[in-house]
């Protein structure tokens, strides 16, 4: 069995921040965040995960997404999106130029898709994991997700964001 190397967790159960940056905390940081790219759709501008699902406005809803077309969604079934404060895990980021094709393929459930309670969308500036982090890291990242253990930006996110949806 290999051993498992992980952060202490609060009460919460949400990974505690290091008092300090070492070099080998450093790359323990960096992998949470590579698992978090990899499983959970999180996406940074430092080219963490897939760029094409980063929003430089960190907002992450159906209106500022390239699957968005004429308030419908041409990835996913369904039949009103919100352009304001809709979103799921498939979110992409609009490209010029990037052509799209009309799939509709895949149901509401596995694309997870959700509105925000709070009217304006998603993001990690929004997440109740996210607090504001006792150190940057070696890119300037200055806020902390306690749920993946990982520093980040304000305008990141994943599909797992803590957004209280209707």
């Amino acid at each position: 069995m290999r051993p498992i190397k992980t952060l202490p967790k609060g009460r919460d159960d949400l990974f505690i921040e290091p008092d300090r940056l070492t070099p080998q905390i450093q790359i323990t940081l960096d992998h949470n965040r590579d698992r978090f790219a990899k499983h959970f759709n999180y996406a940074d501008q430092y080219g963490a995960g897939d760029p094409n699902t980063y929003d430089f406005k960190g907002d992450y809803n159906c209106g500022r997404c390239n699957q968005e077309q004429n308030g419908d969604c041409l990835l996913i079934k369904k039949n009103k999106l919100n352009l304001k404060a809709g979103s799921c895990r498939q979110w992409e980021s609009i490209r010029e130029g990037d052509p799209e094709m009309f799939l509709q393929r895949e149901g509401p459930v596995p694309g997870s898709y959700g509105v925000a309670k709070n009217g304006k969308g998603f993001g990690c500036h929004r997440c109740p994991y996210s607090k504001p982090a006792k150190n940057r890291d070696d890119r300037g990242r200055a806020r902390w997700c306690g749920l993946g253990g990982f520093h980040q930006t304000p305008t990141a996110c994943c599909e797992l964001n803590g957004a209280d949806t209707f």
